[in-house]
């Protein structure tokens, strides 16, 4: 068991690397991977773009459309960073490989570390694009916000992207293909709690008291604080951080529980033969 462990949280640069080639050729190969980059990022951004364009032209409020669209441009990469994780481990399930997966020596910090450093470069690429199009289409430059705080806003965002990609992959290990839906839809049950376009202040009190479970409510809090009076919300993003690696090292830890229970019951054959 003690030798088990040891190699369960081993760590190859070698092998990670094979896997990062094995999933840029699954990128660069399917057009819906390398559409998808763009595509729904642009829709959420035009939407809540034109959305902050009415509320600032309706409203005295100040910086109405800087909360909208650094919001929009931030949570996309959240929502990015989440779905890659569950995505790319379903791509072995689709393609029955999955038996094949583990049952070579790769090892799920292996495995995650590949999908993570994929999926900082479909989310930088992402943000990019997004950064161009919001300059060209309304003006506005979220690198005005300053370097720090775009490192810190979005660290914490991919960080927690991870987590919950990551403990989607555990439950479908563990319950198996039927819950894959999970993989692109929890980053919306997510989105209502963690004001990523209004303040914590404004929801009933019950729902602040799950809010503030999320790192993601302490960054779009800090978003807001840095867009207001251009100072960095220490207080909060240093909490976020927390809650952020806290739960990732809960959801590492499920995800080998879900595993290790996948081999006992034989589920990985199963899985092949679904």
């Amino acid at each position: 068991m003690r030798h088990r462990f040891r190699h369960d949280l081993s760590f190859s640069p070698a092998t990670v690397w094979g896997l990062v080639y094995k999933f840029y050729c699954i990128c660069y190969r399917s057009l819906d991977r390398v559409f998808d980059i763009i595509y729904w990022p642009v829709i959420s951004l035009l939407l809540w773009g034109f959305t902050s364009t009415f509320v600032a032209e309706t409203s005295s409020l100040p910086g109405v459309m800087e909360f909208f669209l650094g919001g929009a441009v931030l949570w996309s990469l959240f929502w990015r960073a989440q779905t890659d994780i569950g995505t790319f481990i379903l791509e072995d399930f689709w393609s029955r490989n999955v038996y094949n997966l583990f049952a070579s020596p790769v090892t799920p910090l292996e495995l995650f570390c590949a999908i993570g450093l994929v999926g900082l470069i479909r989310c930088i690429i992402s943000f990019v694009f997004l950064g161009v199009l919001t300059w060209a289409l309304y003006a506005y430059n979220i690198l005005h916000l300053g370097g720090l705080p775009i490192v810190v806003f979005t660290s914490v965002l991919l960080l927690f992207g991870w987590v919950i990609g990551i403990l989607i992959s555990a439950l479908i290990f563990r319950y198996g293909l039927r819950i894959q839906v999970l993989a692109w839809s929890v980053g919306f049950i997510i989105q209502p709690f963690s004001c990523v376009f209004y303040p914590l202040d404004s929801m009933p009190g019950w729902v602040q008291t799950i809010a503030v479970v999320f790192p993601t409510t302490h960054v779009f809090e800090g978003l807001r604080h840095a867009i207001a009076t251009g100072e960095l919300a220490t207080g909060s993003l240093l909490t976020a951080l927390g809650l952020a690696f806290v739960l990732l090292v809960l959801a590492l830890g499920y995800f080998q529980y879900a595993l290790h229970q996948a081999k006992k019951r034989g589920l990985l054959t199963r899985f092949e033969m679904a």
